[in-house]
């Protein structure tokens, strides 16, 4: 019986969706797919890349995957980003359908969706998901934050509200670089490394959200290990901590995963005791902490949060340069 109601929703949301104006999209695969000229029921198989965005848009989102952390938002589960930079939580609107590593295929099909937005690492499920509704591949770290965004919105049939937005952004940004010079003068002559400590691990990142994002729109350089890189991030040894001494430091903490700016702080002096006498960016304040959860919400709000954050403690400000 719970496998005949499956069939006939099923069979019901591709009836309604070939009543639908159609476009070819090629997602993240190279594959051709069916999607319907502006989506109305949107299924989105992660929070931080696809919700978050997608609210902003003011698309619909029907469905999304959420975390569930105890001792956080009363063990309900969330939207990862999209609720800590817009409040957005699961009720009538949005569904919770399972975490990113277990979504509930019967709920998805309970919601008919007319389109399901999957990220590249995460494709175990993609057949059957196309089974429900046309399933498109969006590529997150091959592709940089505003074209994955582009693609996002373009998927959905949103792309006037994303290029509206994204003009906004522009200008804003445009402002921040001009004020950059003038306060700095060449950005390339500051290096901002982000690295965070967590147990056992020191990892330093090269792509970390809208935090690494704006350092590489204002112009700012990276230590030589960071710049080198080839992935998104590095587990670096407690002895190489000099390899990331830089004019300024960038550190995120998480009230999600509870790690308050206190237990950051305990955490390098547990796995790197005197680490801030060996880095340069601890010892003149200029070490700087800032939420993980809204920067990682991909969107517009969140560049511009982290753009005003870089301008206050950096640009804005007199510091003492580490010395070449």
């Amino acid at each position: 019986m719970k496998y005949l109601l499956m069939i006939i929703v099923l069979l019901s949301a591709q009836l309604a969706y070939a009543q639908e104006d159609t476009r070819i999209f090629i997602d993240g695969r190279g594959k051709e797919v069916e999607i319907p000229v502006q989506a109305k029921r949107i299924i989105a198989l992660r929070g931080e890349q696809f919700t978050a965005p997608l609210i902003e848009l003011g698309a619909p989102v029907v469905g999304s995957v959420g975390n569930i952390v105890s001792g956080f938002n009363d063990g309900k589960p969330f939207m990862r980003g999209a609720y800590d930079l817009f409040h957005a939580e699961f009720g009538d609107q949005i569904n919770f359908i399972g975490t990113s590593a277990q979504v509930d295929l019967e709920k998805i099909a309970s919601l008919s969706p007319d389109l399901i937005l999957v990220p590249d690492f995460a494709m175990e499920n993609v057949e059957q998901l196309s089974a429900i509704a046309p399933t498109v591949v969006i590529n997150i770290w091959s592709n940089p934050a505003l074209e994955r965004y582009r693609r996002i919105a373009d998927a959905a049939g949103y792309l006037d509200d994303f290029e509206r937005l994204e003009s906004i952004y522009n200008f804003r940004l445009e402002y921040a670089r001009e004020l950059t010079k003038l306060m700095v003068g060449d950005p390339a002559e500051v290096s901002v490394a982000i690295a965070e400590v967590r147990g056992q691990r020191f990892r330093v990142y090269k792509n970390y959200g809208a935090m690494s994002h704006i350092l590489d729109e204002l112009g700012f350089s990276k230590p030589k290990i960071i710049a080198d890189m080839n992935g998104e991030r590095l587990d670096l040894s407690p002895e190489q901590v000099q390899a990331i001494n830089a004019d300024f430091l960038v550190t995120s903490y998480s009230k999600n995963f509870k790690m308050s700016p206190e237990d950051i702080k305990s955490n390098w002096d547990s796995l790197i005791p005197n680490w801030n006498k060996v880095l340069h960016a601890p010892q003149f304040n200029q070490h700087i902490l800032i939420a993980r959860e809204p920067m990682r919400a991909l969107s517009f709000k969140s560049m511009e949060e982290i753009l005003s954050i870089y301008i206050s403690n950096i640009v804005m400000r007199d510091f003492t340069p580490l010395e070449k």
